[in-house]
Parts: C-alpha cells; structure tokens; sequence
C-alpha cells in the first residue's frame, strides 16, 4: 500500500542526468537533515543516559551495560518487523510515528530529571521506549535512500550521511556535555528533546516515491525468509552480514559504550570526559568520509571494508591499554578513519546491490547487524568488566575482531574483497 505522500514524489529515476551530488535533491536534503538530527541525538542519547547512570544514580559499569541493553533491545525484537512494514506500508507515516515516540520518551526523561524523580527504573523504562522507536525508524530512514537518489548517486548520498553521523559522534556527547554543565542533567535531556523536534519539523514537507511494486499480504516470517534466502544465495553478501555481526558484537559496544567506564575506572575521571575521545573518532569519520564523498567510488569496497575492521580491532585493543585520557583522545581519531570506510563501504554495498523491493528488510538487517548484538554484548561486557576491569576486556574483546577480520580477509573465497 501506498500513501498519498508516497504518490507525490518523482522516482530516482527521474533525477537530472546534470546532478553531480545527492545534496542537489531538495527531498535528499531533507531526509539528509532528519538523518543527522537523529544521528546527533542517538549519539547524545546513549552518552547522556549512560553518564547519567554511572554519575549522576553512582551506579556500575554492570548497570551502565543493563541500560544499554534496554535502548538497544528492542532492534532485536523490532528491526527486521520495521523492515517489512516499511516495503509494505506508508514509509513517511511510519518514520513520523517513529519519532512521536522518541519525542515521549525524552520528554518523559526530561521531566522526571527535572523534578529529581528519575531512577534506575525509569531510566529503563525511557530507554526501551526509545530504543523501540529507533529500532522501527532506523530502517525506514535507510530504505528512503535509494527510493529518492538515483543508483549514480548513493554513494554520494552515503557519505554525506556519514558525514552527518560524524557530526554526530563529534557534536552529540560534547553539546549534551556542555548542555549539563550549564544546566545539569535536566538540560542535557531537555537538549534531547529539541533535537527530535527538528528531526520532526522536517519531515513534514518531506515527498517520499511510491512503493514500485504492492507487497502482497502475507505472513511476515515468510517475507523474512525471501531475505534470508537472498542472502544465503549471495555469498559475499553472507559473508558481510556476519562480519558486520561480530563487528557489532566487538568494536561498537567496546569504543562506543564501555570506553565511558574505562574513563572513570581506569583514570579516575567523570564518565562525561569520554566525550572528546568520541569527538576525535567523528573528526577521523569525517576526514574519510569526505574523502570517499570527494572519489565518488573506491575499487574492491569489500576489500577496504574488511581493512577497516582490522583497523578497528586493532585501535579497540590498543584502547585497553590506555592510561591516561589524552591516549584515548588520539586513538579515537585513528578510530574515525576507519570508521569512514567502514560505514560507506559497508551502507553503499547495501543499498547498490540490493533490489528495491527487497530494500526496507534488507536495510533492516543492516541495521541489526550494526546496533541489535550491541546492546547484548554491552550487557555482557558490563559484568565482565565489573570482574576483571574495563582494561582486560577492551583489550581482549578487540583483539579477537583483529583475527576475524584477518581471517577473513586472507581466506576470501566469496568474492567480498572484489564486490563493487
């Protein structure tokens, strides 16, 4: 089914052959804009939440990981559902209802900061609200890519998405840090709450293309199993969801989310201090992202995708070792540079070589591969942590994505480090 809204828009096809870059779209630029709005806060979000348990409740590193899991569930459970319903349903609707719910959420956090009702339990409660929404959103926002920029130009389109995450990682968590300094916990969730109000304002004149073909109404498990069969008849697509699996597994949960522990355990320091190790991972994103943005395409994605993983195991691991803040503000950095190519070459596979009918399941499963084993493994990573130290289990945990991905690259018989 299709809405009146998805009626309005001209397809990519119809682009200008004259367009050199997807930001020349004026529909781009506004799904672009919601994008980077939700991107800062999702950023901001999950440092705010975790900062607010470790310093403002003095919880554990245990508890921080338990509140992690609960944003981060629900991708599990909702993800691949968001998927189908957006190849079936209003696209639009379903993004612009995603966001009411976020908008609650951090409405409900603000409030209850603000009155100093906010404990654990409601932390939880928020979380999972939100997490929900992010886990419906996040695939719909992604599918709208290649539905409204033409095939020539999604990898423009998916470095400056990146580029837009690199905001992100740089302005989220330090905006969120200074919106606390001033005004305390209050003002860095009420900081929350704006950046979905201009996520929604948006959207609202966003045109979004029509479905190009009506997903008949079927049971959803048999929609998921086409995917699932789609992937295992792709081998280098096979071989590229499992690797993004363990990297979701190691370096995103490690430098995303323990390295806030690490920073008080290790170095005696306020867990919000681990925003400017992230800043400097968003400045290495954008330095590479622009470059790749600036090539258009990079040869052997598959190959430099698999390089980047290493790169990531290899500064994860090195990130255990640290002992002193400034360690981990340079290794954020060399963290950035290859999470630029690692994110446009592993989102421009996705969106280039998938069938658009295919799109909103696939683009799920891109997004649970990233973020749906994250917050699992942060849970476990919490306690393991609270046993042998923030240290030992960073090391550890990136070391064991350095040989996967070294395995994996020097015995690729799927064709991924040649895929284009």
């Amino acid at each position: 089914m299709t809405s009146p809204a998805d009626a309005t828009a001209a397809k990519p096809s119809d682009g200008a052959p004259g367009l050199t870059n997807a930001i020349q779209l004026p529909n781009f630029r506004l799904l672009w804009t919601n994008s980077t709005a939700f991107m800062v806060l999702m950023n901001a979000q999950r440092f705010v939440i975790a900062w607010f348990v470790l310093d403002g409740l003095d919880r554990s590193e245990a508890d921080q990981g338990l509140v992690v899991f609960a944003l981060g569930a629900p991708t599990i459970f909702l993800t691949m559902h968001a998927g189908v319903w957006a190849d079936r349903w209003q696209r639009k609707r379903l993004l612009f209802g995603s966001q009411l719910a976020m908008l609650a959420s951090m409405v409900g956090l603000f409030v209850l900061a603000a009155f100093d009702e906010a404990n654990f339990t409601w932390v939880l409660i928020m979380s999972a609200l939100a997490g929900s929404s992010m886990a419906i959103g996040g695939p719909v926002r992604q599918s709208l890519v290649p539905a409204i920029v033409p095939r020539r130009l999604i990898f423009s389109a998916v470095g400056l998405t990146a580029i837009g995450a690199t905001v992100s990682m740089m302005l989220g968590p330090v905006l969120a840090r200074g919106a606390g300094s001033i005004a305390g916990f209050e003002g860095a969730f009420g900081f929350l709450v704006l950046l979905v109000v201009v996520g929604l304002a948006v959207l609202v004149p966003l045109q979004v293309p029509e479905h190009e073909s009506v997903m008949e109404a079927r049971p959803v498990r048999i929609d998921l199993a086409e995917i699932v069969r789609w992937v295992k008849d792709n081998p280098p697509f096979r071989k590229l969801v499992l690797l993004l699996t363990f990297a979701g597994m190691t370096i995103m949960p490690l430098s995303m989310v323990l390295m806030q522990a690490h920073v008080k355990e290790a170095f005696g320091r306020d867990s919000g201090d681990a925003a400017y190790p992230l800043a400097t991972m968003g400045l290495g994103v954008a330095v590479m992202s622009f470059y790749v943005m600036k090539k258009g395409s990079l040869p052997n994605k598959g190959g430099w995708f698999m390089c980047a993983m290493m790169l990531g195991g290899t500064v994860v691991a090195l990130m255990g070792l640290t002992t002193a803040l400034w360690q981990l503000v340079i290794l954020g950095f060399f963290m950035g540079l290859g999470g630029g190519i690692y994110m446009n070459m592993s989102q421009g596979l996705f969106q280039t070589h998938t069938p658009q009918e295919l799109m909103g399941r696939m683009m799920a499963l891109f997004s649970l591969t990233m973020g749906g084993v994250m917050p699992v493994c942060a849970l476990i990573y919490g306690f393991v942590a609270e046993e042998v130290g923030t240290g030992p289990t960073t090391f550890f945990g990136g070391l064991a994505c350095l040989m996967i991905a070294l395995l994996a690259f020097f015995t690729d018989r799927s064709g991924l480090k040649t895929l284009t």
